[in-house]
């Protein structure tokens, strides 16, 4: 882990100060209204700590760099896109795109780090018919999907947006009759009717 944080410049006492923050934690899980005993955490970081979703950010940076993202679907056969804990794989062919997730998963099972293989879905891109099987690689079998919601966004095998667009408005509608009460009121001005549909409505709309 040190050799990993230290590849985005973080300094090695900043680590050692990290690695003293996490060091003797305990946790208690409550069932029932009722607390289990307090039992020590040797592994991970805490649940809930700010600290661990950027701790899990720079190791999953760590992996990725491992794999060489650096250029575009352009210039190279492969192309990551990551955001959080999302992470989509863009490749032109099955071959190179097995042989990335492979080396991600090696990369990733050194670090304690597990691919979702119930969350993770696999989709190819062609306006012709499509009737591609699972995708196999390893000891993994991912799910073939025609579309699949990514950061709020609904993308198909076709790259139609006809069913983005039907979405959005649908969200919207949604949004409208939520605060509907508001919009119709008497009570409220025009100039407070356009603050509502702005900060509520239209980024609901126009997302992402």
């Amino acid at each position: 882990m040190l050799n990993d944080l230290m590849i985005p410049g973080i300094p090695k006492n900043l680590f050692h100060l990290i690695s003293v923050n996490m060091a003797g934690s305990k946790a208690t899980v409550r069932v029932d209204n009722q607390y289990t005993f307090t039992f020590p955490i040797t592994n991970g970081v805490r649940q809930g700590d700010a600290l661990s979703s950027v701790l899990f950010d720079l190791i999953l940076e760590a992996v990725l760099q491992k794999v060489n993202i650096i250029g575009h679907i352009g210039t190279k056969s492969t192309q990551t896109l990551t955001y959080a804990d999302y992470v989509v794989r863009v490749s032109r062919n099955k071959n190179a795109l097995k042989d990335t997730l492979v080396n991600i998963e090696s990369e990733a099972r050194k670090r304690g780090l597990r691919i979702n293989e119930n969350k993770t879905k696999y989709m190819e891109v062609t306006r012709a018919a499509s009737n591609s099987d699972h995708l196999p690689c390893g000891k993994y079998e991912f799910e073939h999907v025609k579309e699949f919601n990514y950061l709020g966004s609904q993308l198909n095998q076709t790259i139609s947006t006809n069913s983005e667009i039907q979405a959005r408005i649908l969200s919207g509608n949604r949004c409208y009759y939520t605060y509907g009460k508001l919009m119709k009121s008497r009570a409220l001005n025009r100039s407070s009717k356009l603050k509502i549909y702005k900060s509520l409505m239209r980024p609901i709309v126009t997302y992402g």
